[in-house]
């Protein structure tokens, strides 16, 4: 059997990592699960996929501090796969209010993909 060659430019990581979908104001965020991830996109297991916009912001953490900006590629019945962003758009605020880190009054909007790790 022929392996198919991997075309991606940064190497995919399989996680199960926690996360949430951020719809924007007065929408409850949504509960997900990274699958896989890299530093241009991941893969991510959520209840009714086609009921997601296009575009929305990924919290890769509860307090919405950490977070990128998506794009849908596909669906499935039960996954999506997204590309990330260049920018998160600053007139989209986080669903919840990102924690201070020590002295610093900015979210944080830049994630190191291959830094996350299951709490």
């Amino acid at each position: 059997m022929q392996q198919i060659a991997e075309k991606r430019k940064n190497l995919r990581r399989s996680i199960t990592y926690p996360a949430f979908i951020d719809l924007g104001d007065n929408v409850p965020a949504r509960e997900c699960t990274l699958c896989d991830a890299s530093q241009e996109g991941a893969q991510i297991q959520v209840t009714e996929p086609n009921s997601l916009p296009n575009e929305f912001i990924l919290a890769l953490s509860s307090d919405g501090a950490a977070r990128r900006r998506c794009r849908v590629v596909w669906r499935t019945e039960t996954q999506i796969g997204v590309e990330f962003l260049k920018d998160v758009k600053k007139d989209i605020r986080p669903a919840r209010v990102p924690v201070m880190r020590q002295g610093v009054a900015e979210p944080l909007d830049k994630v190191d993909i291959d830094t996350l790790t299951p709490r």
